[in-house]
């Protein structure tokens, strides 16, 4: 029998401080209120660090519960958008990042 790969959800961040610190606490917080295992479960890790937006990984049941964690960790981290696959939320997160910039151009 063929052993087949976990899937997985995407979720785009924005964060005030590095991305190591905002997994930190999202890890810390998912730890904090559904145990080690659904912690271990979940799978969190960082894809694509950034300034200010980073976009995180875990597995497919366990995205309800690290979006509780997110926006109940300390420091603040919030959720800008969630997707199945990593190329789709990236083309998302550039188009909402050029009207971001386009806004601030004109104002």
């Amino acid at each position: 029998m063929l052993k087949r790969r976990e899937k997985r959800r995407y979720i785009s961040v924005m964060h005030g401080c590095s991305a190591s610190e905002a997994s930190a606490a999202i890890e810390k917080r998912l730890q904090e209120l559904y145990g080690a295992i659904a912690a271990e479960r979940a799978s969190l890790k960082v894809v694509r660090p950034g300034e200010g937006v980073s976009v995180l990984r875990c597995s497919l049941g366990s995205e309800e519960k690290v979006l509780v964690a997110i926006a109940l960790a300390s420091p603040p981290v919030t959720t800008l958008d969630m997707s199945s696959s990593a190329k789709r939320l990236k083309r998302r997160l550039t188009k909402v990042n050029t009207a971001l910039l386009a806004e601030k151009s004109r104002g």
